[in-house]
């Protein structure tokens, strides 16, 4: 059974979520409901409501006119089909290929016609007048005082003209041709039939009113867009309708006074006013103004905006039994909606697609005027398009697979860099016949299949099976933090005493925290000091997201190289150094991304500046000379940071050094003597925190 649309999204959200912890695994990307495949583009396929492709007969070319515009077509009782065209209005019975003048119409150009037991009535703007062609002839039947009749309908065993300008609805009665309603707007611009009410789209403010037999109006739809240029009831009770830019309202006539300036004619008031364009407040769409929209109200009254197009002007509908199709121009193109989506269907060789004939058997067209009809034909191409999908890391692709597999199908890939199929994507590969078989293209970050079906045949399904290209993991800069730094998440429960693990069988090194997790406040943590740690620190990044995970080598400057830890989560690491000789060394750190592709593994390995490890304290010699003590203190690597006395127990006062600044490793200090005895105590630490204490005794 075919699985809904909702339940398979939320299925292959839960498959590619879960597929992106790692790099090597398998993904899939899947078409296989309505919501997906309304995503791509069809021409001679439709997309159905429990989504499959379904290859459809297209349209070819019935019979070409040689007028410029044609507006109007419906079918006679007999089911002939009969077109009225414009610029110079003609009236025409097309019958297969046969295609009969039957008549010259009066006017500027036919804008409806309907067939009725008394025959054909034909509706003409310019002058707006109401024919009926019956019998070899055409009779008027009523004329408008100004403007043009746009549509007719029949609506409770009455003939119903949708009139402007000014707006208005007429009946054809007993008593003949009469205005029935006002329409508040500048033209009544398509009328249908839905249930026991009369809809009314008009052009100015782009409405849909509904109307009942007794003449009540209500409003339905106040679009954006300035006009409702067609309408369909379907079988569900809801009411689709496509707006575009038409008329606009115009509430003042303009005129120039003789100084130059606009003036405003609004009941009889002239008002001065500055000169300005129309400002149409359009829906957006894809960043810019929208050229049409469809939209459909549901039998308890709610609008629904279905789809705007970004460039086609979509300006006719109908009903084929389970889907809206939709007629465009700008390029002529039929697009199929269901649900609350749809797809193209099909492109024709026309500029625009103006009428929608008995559920789409019939298109009218323009650029050239024509009449096309659907007809079976078992070599053309029925193909769709999916969208492409693009991938944030290059994917290798593997095998494809379409279901059901029926005789005469034909697939084939193409790939690019863009996000958006352009010039710079590869040309598609050859066709294949298969329904299961290996995507024959390199890695890419984007992809794309077409599918070409045949007659009668339909898809459920298609699936390309991809993982990413491992890339390998990156590291960035290895910082040697300064002698004695060491981070902790918290604080230590000792109070300022940081205690380590004991060394263990994986080494010599005593480390800390080396796995836990830092508090938020801080990626390494609160800092702290421990004489004779080494903290090393690094950041790192995988391009496919795997998990890392980290080894840390101790190298001295004549090479040797000592393993301090493996396999470590955490990114930083404080390393007891005194297991160490003193000399130069620096850490060199490893990521590698094996844990999540075991067999395809890749590493990235980075090192650290130079740093001194230095675990022997300073020396510090004491001697009398003349009434001050005179004080060296010397480091055989690193230089002397703080130097301080005391006498008799007292505090600690620093000692600064003779040359000004204490920034060296032999430093020289001069403290006062005084009489009597006192022991006097100096001590000294260098850069590494290493501490030594002498004293002496004054007075003796």
């Amino acid at each position: 059974m075919k699985r809904s649309a909702t339940t398979t999204i939320i299925a292959f959200a839960v498959i590619l979520s879960a597929l992106d912890v790692s790099a090597a695994q398998t993904r899939r990307w899947i078409v296989d409901t309505t919501a997906e495949l309304l995503k791509g583009r069809g021409d001679g396929v439709a997309v159905t409501t429990d989504g499959r492709l379904e290859g459809v007969d297209r349209w070819e070319l019935l019979a070409p006119l040689d007028e410029p515009v044609v507006l109007a077509g419906g079918l006679d009782r007999d089911g002939s089909l009969i077109v009225g065209t414009g610029h110079p209005a003609n009236l025409y019975r097309v019958d297969g290929k046969d295609v009969e003048l039957l008549t010259a119409v009066p006017g500027e150009q036919v804008t409806s016609v309907l067939a009725t037991d008394d025959g054909v009535l034909v509706a003409t703007v310019a002058p707006g007048v109401l024919y009926r062609w019956s019998g070899g002839r055409l009779d008027e039947v009523g004329r408008l005082g100004e403007g043009g009749i746009w549509d007719l309908a029949t609506f409770d065993g009455t003939v119903v003209a949708a009139a402007g300008t000014p707006a208005a609805l007429y009946r054809l009665g007993r008593k003949g041709f009469q205005r029935w309603l006002d329409i508040p707007d500048v033209h009544a611009r398509c009328l249908e039939v839905a249930g026991d009410a009369l809809l009314v789209g008009t052009s100015g403010k782009g409405l849909v009113l509904r109307v009942d037999p007794d003449g009540r109006m209500s409003m339905l739809v106040d679009s954006p867009f300035t006009e409702i240029s067609d309408m369909v009831s379907v079988d569900d009770g809801s009411v689709w309708a496509v707006a575009l830019v038409g008329e606009p309202e115009t509430k003042k006539a303009k005129k120039k006074n003789g100084n130059g300036e606009t003036e405003d004619q609004e009941d009889g008031v002239t008002v001065t006013t500055e000169s300005a364009s129309l400002n149409l407040d359009l829906p957006k769409v894809n960043g810019g103004t929208a050229a049409s929209e469809l939209v459909r109200v549901t039998p308890d009254g709610a609008l629904l905006s279905i789809h705007r197009f970004s460039r086609q002007v979509a300006s006719s509908l109908a009903w084929d039994g389970s889907g809206v199709l939709v007629g465009t121009g700008f390029e002529g193109e039929v697009w199929r909606f269901v649900d609350g989506g749809g797809a193209r269907l099909a492109s024709v060789d026309a500029v625009q697609v103006v009428g929608i004939v008995d559920g789409g058997s019939i298109l009218l067209v323009q650029g050239p005027a024509a009449v096309m009809q659907r007809r079976p034909g078992d070599r053309e191409s029925r193909r769709y398009r999916s969208e492409a999908a693009r991938f944030t890391r290059p994917m290798r692709f593997g095998e494809y697979r379409v279901s059901p597999e029926i005789d005469g199908l034909r697939l084939r890939f193409r790939t690019g860099a863009s996000e958006k199929p352009d010039e710079s994507w590869m040309p598609w590969v050859e066709w294949s016949t298969a329904a299961t078989g290996k995507v024959p293209l390199p890695p890419a970050r984007s992809v794309q299949w077409e599918i070409e079906i045949p007659k009668g045949g339909s898809v459920d399904r298609v699936e390309v099976a991809m993982a990413e290209i491992n890339l390998p993991p990156k590291l960035g800069a290895i910082t040697a933090e300064d002698p004695g730094v060491v981070y902790l998440a918290s604080p230590p429960p000792t109070g300022p005493v940081i205690e380590a693990e004991h060394p263990d069988a994986r080494g010599i090194f005593t480390v800390i925290d080396e796995n836990k997790k830092r508090n938020a406040a801080s990626a390494k943590g609160k800092k702290y000091y421990r004489v004779g740690y080494r903290t090393v620190s690094w950041k790192a990044e995988d391009p496919n997201e795997d998990a890392l995970r980290f080894s840390v080598v101790v190298e001295h400057v004549d090479g040797h190289r000592l393993p301090v830890r493996k396999h470590l989560d955490g990114k930083q690491l404080a390393v007891d150094t005194t297991a160490l000789p003193d000399g130069q060394y620096r850490f060199e750190v490893t990521a590698t991304d094996g844990s999540q592709n075991p067999g395809s593994e890749l590493e990235t390995t980075a090192t650290s500046r130079w740093f001194t490890v230095d675990n022997t304290p300073p020396e510090i010699d004491i001697e009398a000379d003349g009434a001050t003590w005179e004080v060296r203190v010397r480091d055989a690597r690193s230089p002397i940071t703080v130097v301080e006395w005391s006498r008799d127990g007292d505090r600690w006062h620093r000692l600064a050094a003779e040359d000004g600044i204490l920034d060296g490793t032999d430093e020289s200090f001069r403290l006062e003597r005084k009489q009597g005895s006192h022991l006097v105590v100096v001590r000294a630490m260098d850069r590494h925190h290493n501490r030594a204490t002498e004293g002496v005794v004054e007075g003796e």
